[in-house]
């Protein structure tokens, strides 16, 4: 997995990008990440100030999620669980999609159907 961190009005942290880096592995047990991109902004007039958007590449439709909130570690923990909730969501439909597929498809349903050759 390739990171990419882009920090606006916020100056970079090794314990910031670790806890990001942890969060992502999490996530990358259940989805295969080839990249995140991660813009961590601190908007100076804005109430919540801290802002915190990722787009992760991963086959198949990229996951968006961005959060706001007071703390920086508010924000990344509300991004990360919008990450969580889509990636739910995302398994939720292709579950659906197989189970309608083989219902579908299923062999039962030719031979009491009546087709003959």
């Amino acid at each position: 997995m390739k990171l990419i961190l882009k920090h606006i009005h916020h100056s970079s942290s090794a314990s910031l990008t670790a806890l990001i880096e942890q969060h992502l592995k999490e996530i990358g047990k259940s989805l295969q990440i080839d990249e995140a991109r991660v813009v961590i902004e601190r908007r100076l007039e804005a109430s919540p100030p801290f802002h915190i958007s990722a787009h992760l590449v991963t086959p198949g439709p990229d996951v968006f999620a961005e959060a706001m909130d007071h703390t920086l570690r508010a924000a990344l923990l509300k991004t990360v669980g919008q990450i969580e909730v889509r990636i739910a969501h995302k398994r939720t439909k292709r579950a659906g999609r197989l189970q309608r597929h083989t219902k579908a498809a299923s062999p039962g349903q030719f031979a009491a159907s009546g087709a003959r050759n």
